[in-house]
């Protein structure tokens, strides 16, 4: 007979009842197909799984990272030598909240594309702008996702999250998450807390946007004056369809790039060197420039393609790796779209896709 001492019990039992793996391949949960092996891995369907998988990384002193659809990621080719909690918390709830406006809870793990269906099929407004958007409900608060004029911050309510500091769950007002373009504090404190339940506030009624530049050419092609809510998201899809490539068929995050928020004088300067360059103000007086249009016109790289790498011909945000490419390549050819845009432009650019190294 084996006798195991008491920690090792506790670990063991630990890791049963989690059923925390050992050196998990995680190519296959990321929508770029690559990366090496996790140290740990885990599956959380609920809030109790995630602080028991918490407590199993701190009492081995090893990184955490948490994974949703995996499609803003980018793993490293040796792996992560730490935890990564794969975020599976379900349920999606609609909640009448007076005349005007709906509160939808959703756990983290949902399908984002399915919330929207959803609450487009309901007849809410605020989120149809944000339709075939690949990844889970956990994501769009941390990324503050958005698309065709949209950010899904402008109809998020409250999120709720582990503080692996305090190792308690708190709540966040709207104006609490911190959201900027791409951002909030849950991105800026990286690591401290895990998103578990994200409650949107969508609006009975309303008129669906359909003023962003892509969405206006395409309702003036099909001659639709005042495209209805679900005329929105359908357009949103087929746009999306033909600009970008199908995450299922080919090695990719999507847009790989942010686009750059610059200083008034910079654009000016810019301007003056490439008067077609498209700037779009922002409330705090910067503009953003679309770094796609600069990949393609100033960098001249829009398809451009190193080894197993390229951007994408329809979308020069976009970088796709084909089968057998590794982290190293796409980082490799990353850093070179980076550092031909700082030459031509000045602008630093930055990643929008994670990379997990550890």
């Amino acid at each position: 007979m084996t006798y195991i001492p008491i920690q090792s019990l506790d670990r063991l039992r630990l890791s049963i009842k989690m059923n925390i793996q050992e050196y998990v391949p995680l190519a296959k949960y990321t929508t770029f197909k690559i990366g090496g092996p996790a140290r740990y891995f885990c599956a959380a369907k609920s809030e109790d799984d995630i602080l028991e998988a918490v407590r199993f990384a701190k009492e081995k002193k090893i990184p955490v990272m948490v994974i949703g659809g995996g499609s803003n990621l980018l793993v490293s080719d040796a792996g992560f030598n730490g935890l990564i909690i794969r975020c599976g918390i379900k349920g999606i709830e609609f909640k009448d909240a007076g005349k005007r406006s709906v509160l939808i809870e959703a756990g983290a793990g949902e399908d984002w594309e399915d919330l929207v269906a959803q609450a487009v099929e309901r007849g809410l407004y605020g989120v149809e702008n944000l339709s075939a958007i690949p990844g889970t409900v956990g994501a769009s608060p941390v990324q503050n996702i958005g698309a065709y004029g949209f950010d899904v911050s402008g109809s998020i309510d409250m999120v709720r999250a582990l503080d692996t500091k305090t190792m308690k769950f708190v709540k966040f007002s709207n104006s609490e998450c911190n959201f900027s373009y791409r951002n909030s504090r849950f991105k800026h404190e990286k690591g401290r807390y895990i998103v578990s339940k994200v409650t949107y506030r969508l609006a009975k009624e309303g008129k669906a946007d359909a003023s962003y530049k892509d969405l206006v050419e395409y309702f003036g092609k099909r001659k639709i004056a005042d495209p209805t809510l679900k005329q929105v998201r359908q357009a949103v899809i087929e746009v999306r369809k033909a600009k970008l490539p199908d995450w299922r068929s080919w090695g990719t995050a999507g847009s790989f790039f942010k686009n750059p928020l610059i200083d008034a004088e910079h654009f000016k300067r810019l301007k003056r060197e490439y008067p077609e360059i498209p700037g779009f103000p922002e409330a705090d007086g910067r503009i953003k420039v679309p770094l796609g249009w600069i990949i393609d016109k100033v960098c001249n790289s829009k398809g451009l393609t190193i080894g197993n790498v390229s951007t994408y011909e329809k979308q020069a945000l976009v970088v796709v790796a084909k089968p057998g490419a590794t982290a190293t390549e796409v980082i490799g050819f990353a850093n070179e779209i980076m550092r031909r845009v700082k030459e031509k432009t000045g602008i630093q650019v930055e990643a929008e896709v994670e990379w997990a190294v550890a």
